[in-house]
């Protein structure tokens, strides 16, 4: 399926591109292969990872191929617009930045394209990592790859900093359970419980659920009751980090 594709080596990253994507897989090499010493330092990861394989599809329908044969994630065809990037194990699959003026939702931005690359890595490095990936909810996925990448820095087409700037100018934000069960609100708040559970907890409180958890329920992993933790994450949000943000 790769046969017409060249590859490139980085570190632990091999990156996959046909001809014209050559400058576009030079800097997905570039920034993985930094983001995973990162990643590694991080989380003190001293057990051996396996290469991870970034490929980047010249085409929507390259990517829908490799997304649904590859990796054999189901996907709608053509699959919409706005699905840009795919991982699956050790493998993601990325919609190639020379397609996105014809076949993207989004413009295409080199350092917002080089941000999400690193979240698509941050799922992979805790998949590999987490005993029970199936379990962990949406929120804590999306929130940790929102957080380690950086993209809640900046604003701009993705999203993930405006919605919570304007609940800190109107002195509320959404409980954690519509966190919990509104797809949307997982990605634009998560990283803001991760960033409080990092600061407020430490280092060693986010390795420990992600390397421990099983059933899905970070709470218990922070011997912490979970009305207790939305009470000081929120006071932290709106009275505290927020006017950091």
């Amino acid at each position: 399926m790769l046969d017409q594709y060249l590859k490139l080596g980085r570190n632990l990253i091999d990156v996959c591109y046909v001809e014209r994507d050559c400058s576009y897989a030079e800097d997905i090499a570039a920034t993985l292969a930094k983001s995973i010493d990162t990643l590694v330092a991080y989380f003190d990861i001293t057990e051996s990872l396996p290469r991870i394989r970034a490929i980047l599809a010249p085409d929507r329908d390259a990517f829908d191929v490799l997304v649904a044969d590859l990796l054999d994630v189901q996907i709608e065809r053509p699959s919409d617009p706005r699905r840009i990037a795919q991982p699956q194990k050790t493998d993601i699959v990325f919609l190639s930045p020379s397609a996105y003026a014809a076949e993207s939702a989004y413009d295409y931005v080199p350092d917002d394209f080089l941000r999400m690359a690193h979240h698509e890595l941050v799922h992979v490095i805790q998949e590999l990592l987490s005993p029970g990936i199936e379990e962990s909810p949406l929120w804590w996925d999306e929130g940790l790859a929102v957080y380690f990448s950086n993209q809640w820095m900046f604003g701009g087409q993705f999203r993930f900093r405006e919605p919570v700037l304007e609940s800190i100018r109107d002195g509320q934000a959404p409980g954690m359970s519509a966190i919990q069960a509104d797809h949307s609100l997982a990605y634009s708040f998560g990283w803001t419980i991760v960033r409080f559970i990092d600061q407020e907890m430490g280092t060693d409180s986010i390795t420990k659920i992600v390397r421990q958890m099983r059933d899905g329920d970070v709470f218990s992993l922070l011997g912490m009751d979970a009305g207790v933790l939305e009470e000081r994450w929120r006071a932290w949000l709106l009275k505290g980090a927020g006017s950091r943000l």
